[in-house]
């Protein structure tokens, strides 16, 4: 039984600690620096957009839906505009940031303020530059660039740049426990929806939140424009 009792905890260190690290970063030489703390900013968008994505979530329940996601942002005042619908147009939810949330409409499942918050949180980390100052960049291995981020509240961001234009932004709490993923993807050819101004904007996102009251969602995008 003492062996049994080791045994299991060695597991739980091994876990623990796995799960509270931060990658390790070889830090750039310094006439690579810069660049790479370009390419991370250079990612997110700097004037006003919408975005409409396909949209497909699988909530902690286990629970599958599709429906459409109508975005609207403006990075120069941080204020978002989220609307979710199904495809034959009735809105499901609707609110907006705007220092402050203000929920227009909402039908289950997504009528908690959990699900605004998380999915304001999910918009502002994957479409926001990252606030705080830059820690340091540099490479995690051979192909992938890396900017980490400290914010106030002690949440680090890493925005890690692949070589084939893929990109995947990690957030840690302050115990550097992972809280939240997002990839995205580009795959050939822009949509027609996408102006040329816009032609950066990914046409896949994946956003994943571990644990036992996590959740996925998969974006795929249908059209980009400015909204007038």
């Amino acid at each position: 039984m003492g062996h049994v009792k080791k045994f299991f905890f060695a597991v739980f260190i091994i876990v623990s600690t796995s799960c509270c690290s931060l990658p390790h970063i070889q830090r750039a030489a310094d006439f690579r620096y810069d660049t790479i703390q370009c390419a991370c900013r250079a990612l997110f968008p700097t004037h006003r957009i919408q975005l409409v994505h396909s949209l497909t979530s699988i909530l902690p329940n286990g629970d599958v839906h599709v429906a459409i996601g109508v975005t609207t942002i403006s990075p120069e005042t941080e204020t978002i505009h989220c609307a979710i619908m199904t495809i034959e147009g009735m809105v499901l939810f609707e609110a907006e940031y705007d220092q402050k949330m203000i929920i227009h409409r909402s039908i289950p499942p997504f009528n908690s303020m959990t699900f605004a918050k998380n999915i304001m949180d999910d918009i502002r980390l994957a479409l926001f530059k990252p606030s705080g100052p830059l820690v340091t960049a540099g490479h995690l291995t051979q192909d992938n660039d890396i900017c980490r981020y400290k914010q106030d509240n002690g949440m680090t961001i890493d925005v890690v740049t692949r070589h084939n234009g893929d990109w995947e932004i990690h957030q840690y709490n302050p115990y550097h426990k992972l809280i939240k993923s997002i990839k995205a993807y580009y795959k050939g050819e822009n949509n027609p929806g996408i102006s040329e101004k816009n032609r950066r904007i990914p046409s896949m996102y994946e956003i994943t939140t571990p644990g036992v009251f996590g959740y996925s969602l998969k974006l795929e995008l249908m059209e980009a424009r400015q909204p007038s």
